[in-house]
C-alpha cells in the first residue's frame, strides 16, 4: 500500500501538477504552494441591499383583464391549444362536452414514480394534484395552453442593475403560456370554452400579481411563460472551485470561491407550480441558448461575496508554475466554457426524441420563512429572469437549517435529470401522460435520489481480420446526487464500465478458455483456476492422448504430411464412463471451493467452470480452417464507486501480481501445466519477450491509481478545508496547461466536477494499461483489452463487482464440417451475472448513450 502520508494529506484539496522545475526559484515557487491555499469568502456576509431595493413587479392587473376578455382583437391575437381535463382516474363524467377526454393522474404519477423515482419533481408534482382532487372538493384540473403576442404582455422585462442588459422577455417575440387550475364540476365547462376568462372570474388572476396571489394558488396549479429574451445569473456562487493543472510528480493546490455574472440569451421560459405547504418551486430554462456575457465578479456586489478575510479579492493572482495568473480571468473563461457547453447539450431519450431545452436552475421557495421583503422581491426577480438575488440567498443562508431559498441544481451544478427531455412541459400533465400513458415502456427508471448530474466518456473500438474479429468498449460514468433539502449534503460517484467481445467465425483455439480464465481472475477466484488446472488439464491430456493426431503423408516421396484428427474417437469417448466421471469429479471439486461466495457469483463461477472443462473434453484444433463451430465470448464488468476507490487504493506491486497472474494463466499450455507454479514459467516467457510492456503497464497504474485518489481525498477534505465557512457541496474543478502561458491555459481551460475528474482518470486508467498492453506477446486470440480489464478484477472483493459473461455459439455440423462432438459435449450459448451485495449503480440507461457521448469533454 501508499503511504499513509500521502492517503491521508489533509491539504490535498485538488491537484495541481508542475512542469519540472528548471531552476532553483521555480523549484522554491512550487514548495511554497505544497500548502494548501484557501482564498473563500464568508457568504454570510453577503449585503444584498443592492438587489432587494430593485422591484420589478409581478402580473398586473391590466395584464390580466387584457388577457381575460372574450372577444375583440385581444382575444383574436390569442392562439389556443385543445385544454386537457385531468381526474383522479379516468371516469366518465357526465358534465364534460362529448369531446373532452378525461385523463387519469394517479397512472401518470404510478408510471412517473415507476420510472423516475418518487423524488423526481414531476412525480412530486403530479403526486400533489392526485392528493389534491382526492382530498378536496375539487375534481379536476385544466391545462391550457395558449400563444400571444408580445404586446398582449408588456413590461416582462426590466433594466436589470450591473449586467447594462434588460433582463425578460423581447418586445417582439411571441409568448407561449400554460397555465393549470383546480376547479369542481360546476367550473370545467367554461374552462374549456373560455380558460382565460374563466381563470380570472375563478380567482381573480392568470398570472399571480402579487406573494398572496402565489399563496391562494391550489396544490399542483401552475403557469408558465415562454419567449426569446434573456437571463441573468450569477454562476458558481457558493460551489468551492479547485484550480488544478495536469497530475504530475509536484503537485499543489487551492480552493477558491468566486461567482461569475453572467447573460444567456435564447428561448428563454419560467414555470412556477405551487405545491403543498409554503412550498413553491419555480424552474428556469432556455432552448437555443447562447452567453452573451460573463464577468468575474472580484468585489462584494449583487450577489458576489468577492472580497476574502483579508480585504483582498479572493479572485486574486497566484503563482502557478513559476508564472503569474489571475484566478480572476481563469475562473471567468471556465465557467462561461462550462455554461455554454451545458446549453448546447442534447439529450435523447430512448424514445428518440431529442430536446435542445436544458432546466438552467431550479428554485424552491418556502413562503414562511425568512424576510419577507426579501422573499418577495427574489420571487419577483426570478419570474422576470434574474436569478441573482434567489441565488445569494440561498448561498448566504447554506448553514440555515430552514432556509427560504433552496437550489435544485444550476448550469455549473449541472443536472441531466429525465424531466429535461420534456421541455417547456417540464411541469405540466399532457406530455407525462403522452410518455407514460400512451407510450408505455417509452421511458427507463431514473434514480429516486433528488438531481442527479450524469456525464459520459464512451469509447468503442472494433478490429480484426478475416474471420476473427475482436471489440471492447469502454464507458466511464460521472454522477452527483445533490438533495435539495439538504445543501451540504452531496454524493459524488464514478463509474468504470467495460466490456470486451471476441468473436471467431471457426473456433481453432483457446480463446474461450482465456476469457473464462481471465474472469474468474477478475472474482478473485485463483483457487477455482487452480482446480481447474489439476482436473480440467489432465481430462485434456487424456483426450489427446486417447484420441491423437494422425499424419497423413502427401507427395511421391512422402516428404511432407498434413496433419488429420478422427471426431469420431472424441465422440465415443464422451460416452466413456470414466471420462465422463473426470468432469463429475471436477464439478465436485470446484463446488467444494464456492463457500465463500456470494449465490448469484456461485452460479457465475459454476457456469464459467463448465464451460471450461466442456471445452477442454473436445478437441479444439487449427488443422481445417473452417472445423470449429462459430463463437463469440463478451465479458462486462462494472467498478462502481467503492469499487474505484479500492482499485486505485492498491499498491503497484499488487497490481503486478495480479497482472502476472493474467499473463501466466492465458499464456500457458494447459497440457503442461499441472500445478499452479508452472504458470509461472510460461508468464516468465511471455515477460522476457515483451520488452518491458509489463513494467509499462504496473507503472502506467501507479501514476493513475495515485492521480485518482489525489482528487478523491480532495472531495473528502472540503470540510476540514473550508470549516466554519458555509459551501454548496458540490466542488468542480479547474483544469488547465500551465506550460503554455496565460494565454494559453485561458484557451485550455475547461471546468469538470469531481466525480467527472474521476471518472476521466478511470478510464485514462484503463486506456492507458490497454495502449501499454499492446506490447504483451500473448498469442493467437488474445489482446491488449483483454490483459487490460482482467487483473484489476482481481484487487476488487466481489461484494464491489458487477461482472456478466455471455457466450454465443454456433455448433451445427455440415457435410464438410463436423462438429458433432460439440454438440455431444453440451457446448453451446450460455449467459451468466453476478451483481455484489454492495454494488452502487449509476442511470447509465437513462439515455441512448451514443447520442450523448460525444456532447462529453
Amino acid at each position: 500500500m501508499r503511504s499513509l502520508a500521502l492517503r491521508l494529506s489533509p491539504f490535498l484539496a485538488f491537484v495541481l501538477a508542475a512542469c519540472a522545475a528548471e531552476s532553483d526559484e521555480a523549484a522554491t515557487d512550487e514548495a511554497q504552494l505544497q500548502d494548501l491555499k484557501v482564498y473563500f469568502a464568508d457568504a454570510k456576509k453577503l449585503d444584498l441591499s443592492d438587489l432587494t431595493r430593485v422591484a420589478v413587479g409581478f402580473g398586473t392587473e391590466a395584464l390580466n383583464d387584457r388577457l381575460s376578455v372574450t372577444a375583440g382583437p385581444v382575444h383574436a391575437g390569442i392562439r389556443f391549444e385543445k385544454p386537457g381535463v385531468f381526474a383522479a382516474r379516468a371516469e366518465p363524467s357526465s358534465v364534460l362536452p362529448d369531446s373532452a377526454e378525461v385523463k387519469a393522474l394517479d397512472t401518470i404519477v404510478s408510471g412517473l414514480a415507476a420510472r423516475f423515482g418518487e423524488k423526481e419533481l414531476s412525480t412530486q408534482v403530479n403526486a400533489a394534484r392526485l392528493a389534491h382532487l382526492e382530498g378536496t372538493a375539487d375534481d379536476y384540473f385544466i391545462e391550457s395552453g395558449f400563444a400571444a403576442n408580445a404586446g398582449l404582455v408588456p413590461s416582462w422585462s426590466f433594466p436589470a442593475g450591473g449586467l447594462g442588459v434588460n433582463l425578460g422577455f423581447e418586445a417582439s417575440t411571441e409568448l407561449s403560456s400554460r397555465v393549470i387550475v383546480a376547479t369542481k364540476n360546476d367550473g370545467v365547462r367554461s374552462l374549456l370554452s373560455a380558460p382565460l376568462a374563466a381563470m380570472k372570474e375563478m380567482r381573480g388572476f392568470i398570472y399571480p400579481r402579487s406573494v398572496a396571489d402565489i399563496r391562494g394558488m391550489k396544490p399542483g396549479e401552475m403557469f408558465a411563460l415562454r419567449g426569446q429574451g434573456k437571463l441573468g445569473a450569477n454562476f458558481g456562487v457558493g460551489a468551492p472551485i479547485f484550480v488544478a493543472g495536469p497530475v504530475g510528480p509536484l503537485t499543489y493546490s487551492i480552493v477558491v470561491s468566486g461567482g461569475v455574472a453572467g447573460v444567456v440569451s435564447g428561448q428563454i421560459d419560467v414555470q412556477l407550480v405551487r405545491l403543498p405547504g409554503d412550498e413553491v418551486v419555480i424552474d428556469l430554462g432556455v432552448e437555443k441558448g447562447r452567453g452573451v456575457s460573463f464577468r468575474a465578479g472580484i468585489g462584494d456586489q449583487f450577489g458576489i461575496k468577492g472580497i476574502c478575510d483579508d480585504g483582498q479579492r479572493c479572485l486574486r493572482a497566484v503563482q502557478v508554475a513559476g508564472q503569474s495568473l489571475d484566478l480572476a480571468q481563469v475562473v471567468e473563461k471556465a465557467i462561461e466554457k462550462q455554461v455554454n457547453k451545458y446549453l448546447t447539450f442534447q439529450v435523447a431519450a430512448s424514445s428518440g426524441v431529442s430536446s435542445s431545452r436544458v432546466s438552467l436552475s431550479r428554485f424552491r421557495f418556502h413562503l414562511d420563512r425568512g424576510a419577507p421583503h426579501e422573499v418577495e422581491a427574489a420571487l419577483q426577480q426570478l419570474l422576470k429572469f434574474d436569478l441573482r438575488l434567489a441565488q445569494a440567498m440561498y448561498n448566504r443562508d447554506l448553514a440555515q437549517p430552514k432556509p427560504p431559498v433552496t437550489v435544485d441544481f444550476d448550469a455549473v451544478r449541472a443536472a441531466t435529470t429525465t424531466t429535461r427531455n420534456f421541455g417547456f412541459e417540464v411541469l405540466g400533465m399532457n406530455v407525462f401522460h403522452k410518455a407514460i400513458v400512451d407510450r408505455e415502456g417509452t421511458f427507463v427508471l431514473q434514480t429516486p435520489d433528488g438531481a442527479r448530474a450524469i456525464l459520459f466518456d464512451h469509447l468503442q473500438r472494433e478490429e480484426g481480420w478475416f474471420q476473427r474479429r475482436h471489440a471492447f468498449s469502454r464507458t466511464g460514468v460521472a454522477a452527483e446526487s445533490i438533495d435539495a433539502t439538504s445543501p451540504t449534503h452531496f454524493k459524488s460517484s464514478a463509474n468504470l464500465f467495460i466490456q470486451t467481445v471476441s468473436a471467431d467465425k471457426h473456433m481453432d483455439n483457446d480463446f474461450v478458455l482465456d476469457n473464462v480464465d481471465g474472469l474468474l481472475l477478475s472474482l478473485g477466484a485463483n483457487e477455482i483456476v487452480d482446480v481447474l488446472d489439476e482436473h480440467g488439464n489432465e481430462i485434456e491430456r487424456t483426450l489427446w492422448r486417447k484420441c491423437p493426431v494422425q499424419n497423413d503423408a502427401s507427395g511421391d516421396h512422402g516428404g511432407s504430411s498434413t496433419p488429420r484428427w478422427d471426431e469420431r474417437c472424441n465422440v465415443r469417448l464422451l460416452d466413456d464412463p470414466s471420462f465422463k466421471a473426470m468432469k463429475t469429479r471436477a464439478l465436485a471439486a470446484v463446488e467444494a471451493k464456492l463457500g465463500p461466495y456470494p449465490e448469484d457469483y456461485k452460479k457465475l463461477v459454476r457456469t464459467a467452470a463448465d464451460l471450461r472443462l466442456t471445452l477442454q473434453s473436445v478437441g479444439v484444433h487449427g488443422f481445417s480452417a473452417t472445423g470449429g463451430p462459430k463463437v463469440a465470448i463478451s465479458s462486462d464488468v462494472r467498478f462502481d464507486d467503492q469499487a474505484l476507490d479500492t482499485l486505485t487504493a492498491m499498491s503497484k506491486t499488487d497490481y503486478g501480481r495480479a497482472l502476472r497472474s493474467y499473463i501466466g494463466m492465458v499464456s500457458s499450455n494447459r497440457r503442461d501445466v499441472r500445478r499452479p507454479q508452472d504458470r509461472d514459467y510460461f508468464a516468465k516467457i511471455v515477460l522476457d519477450r515483451s520488452n518491458g510492456a509489463a513494467d509499462r503497464m504496473i507503472e502506467r497504474f501507479d501514476v493513475e491509481a495515485q492521480a485518482y485518489q489525489r482528487i478523491l481525498q480532495a472531495e473528502k477534505s472540503l470540510p476540514a478545508v473550508l470549516a466554519n465557512r458555509p459551501y454548496v457541496a458540490h466542488p468542480v474543478g479547474i483544469r488547465f496547461e500551465v506550460s503554455s502561458g496565460s494565454a494559453g491555459a485561458l484557451e485550455s481551460v475547461v471546468l469538470r466536477s469531481t466525480s467527472q475528474e474521476r471518472a476521466i482518470v478511470a478510464t485514462r486508467l484503463y486506456d492507458g494499461l490497454r495502449k501499454e498492453a499492446e506490447g504483451l506477446e500473448l498469442g493467437a486470440g488474445l489482446h491488449a483489452e483483454h490483459a487490460a480489464l482482467y487483473p484489476l478484477g482481481w484487487l476488487v472483493p466481489v461484494q464491489s463487482l458487477e461482472v456478466a459473461m455471455k457466450v454465443d455459439a454456433e455448433v451445427e455440423s455440415t457435410f464438410f464440417n463436423p462438429r458433432q462432438r460439440f454438440i455431444k459435449a453440451g457446448f453451446k450459448s450460455v449467459a451468466a451475472s453476478a451483481r455484489g451485495a454492495d454494488v452502487v449503480t449509476l442511470g447509465a440507461g437513462m439515455f441512448d448513450i451514443r447520442a450523448i457521448a460525444t456532447a462529453s469533454p
